[in-house]
């Protein structure tokens, strides 16, 4: 291999080995799911729902999807739908359009859990103190700048403007705001559940299926308004902590820990019967992606796997390597510049075309002879008699038998100055 080959191949393996090493720690993290948010079905640890997602996707005859389109948009099938992980002081409101969507699942005959992340009384009230804490900065904040008289003077300026647009062109205006309390009759509270044991237990009256009890870390409890439809599935030191009710032809399931769901307890405290209740007799369930903070992909990767392209771009790295290849090494035969023909292979020279140009000219043994020629002729124009007379009788008297380069040599000689 030549000298450019070499400066070729050191950057080009230098450059596979940082790829591949980039590719392996994309799938170490990516295949262990750590990036995606608690309870995603795209995350393949302890705190992850990936298990489920593949244990459903391996039933016959069954249709698991995940979505990552904005909770409003979601369709009204007949199916199972997971929303988990969520944090449950973002749930006690929601916009009018996204509880009109979740209320659709139900009253289309679906299924629609909500599973919460686990809270305890101490955290929630670290959580409460932070948020204070957090407002009064932003007052404080405000106070300093000057800033709520502009911003009260830009609403005012924004609502005069939608005002004095026709009713119908007003597409600005925001979802009213609607409670859970209001909407579904029951209320969210964290309590300090004096319990030593990590379970719930299952409630008088809960369906038959359901296990006698399950493990539960969370002190979120539900409080049903009196006389709504609420039933009870699991309590908690006399506390309701996962609860259901009909809704439409549907229903709507809401559990106070979401760890029934994780990988973590697919592996070590399976609750097979709530599962099998959960889904029923659907033949498809669906994971809401978007509720954690996921959005679709819009970058080329996505529409290249998208539109079936990733032979084109294999191609195209195939087209690029054999580029590099065929820049370190020449796909032709060199040959030998004596070979008859007056063929050669050219190479990556300065002068490798003047080269080419004199062997197609010239023969081999007609170069030397060509050269001498072209020096006598320039040498009329003036020049040493000595050494003109001393060159000429060097040419006269070389050897037949010497290559042309002892001959050219010798005759270098005789020109140098004495």
């Amino acid at each position: 291999m030549n000298r450019r080959a070499v400066r070729w191949l050191v950057p080009v393996v230098a450059l596979a080995l940082a790829a591949s090493a980039l590719g392996w720690i994309f799938s170490v993290r990516l295949g262990g799911g750590d990036v995606y948010p608690a309870y995603s079905s795209l995350r393949a640890d302890a705190l992850g729902t990936r298990a489920l997602y593949e244990a459903l996707e391996a039933l016959p005859d069954f249709r698991v999807d995940r979505e990552l389109k904005p909770l409003e948009r979601l369709g009204a099938q007949p199916r199972v739908v997971f929303l988990n992980g969520l944090l449950w002081h973002e749930w006690r409101e929601l916009r009018e359009d996204q509880l009109a969507a979740l209320n659709a699942i139900a009253n289309g005959g679906g299924t629609l859990v909500l599973a919460f992340q686990a809270v305890s009384k101490a955290e929630e009230e670290d959580w409460i103190a932070a948020e204070k804490r957090q407002q009064e900065r932003e007052t404080e904040a405000k106070k300093k700048s000057g800033t709520p008289d502009d911003d009260a003077k830009e609403k005012k300026k924004k609502d005069a403007a939608k005002k004095a647009l026709p009713r119908d062109r007003r597409r600005g205006k925001e979802p009213e705001i609607k409670t859970l309390a209001d909407a579904w009759q029951i209320e969210f509270t964290v309590r300090n559940l004096q319990t030593t044991k990590a379970h719930a237990w299952s409630a008088r009256g809960a369906p038959a299926e359901l296990p006698g009890q399950i493990a539960w870390h969370s002190d979120l409890v539900f409080k049903p308004k009196a006389d709504s439809p609420w039933r009870r599935l699991f309590i908690r030191a006399l506390e309701p902590v996962a609860v259901e009710r009909p809704f439409g032809r549907g229903r709507i399931v809401l559990l106070g820990d979401a760890y029934c769901l994780s990988n973590e307890s697919m592996q070590k405290t399976r609750a097979t019967g709530l599962l099998a209740w959960l889904i029923g007799e659907h033949r498809r369930a669906t994971f809401v992606e978007s509720v954690l903070g996921l959005e679709p992909e819009n970058g080329v990767g996505f529409l290249a796997r998208r539109y079936g392209l990733g032979g084109a771009l294999a191609l195209l790295a195939l087209l690029a390597a054999l580029y590099l290849w065929q820049r370190m090494v020449a796909f032709y035969p060199v040959r030998d510049p004596l070979d008859t023909g007056g063929e050669v292979a050219l190479r990556y020279e300065p002068a490798a075309g003047m080269t080419a140009l004199l062997r197609r000219a010239l023969g081999a043994g007609s170069v030397l002879p060509a050269c001498v020629a072209e020096w006598r002729a320039a040498r009329k124009a003036g020049g040493s008699a000595g050494a003109t007379a001393r060159f000429n009788a060097a040419w006269d008297a070389r050897d037949p038998e010497a290559s042309p380069t002892e001959t050219y040599n010798a005759l270098a000689q005789t020109l140098k100055p004495r």
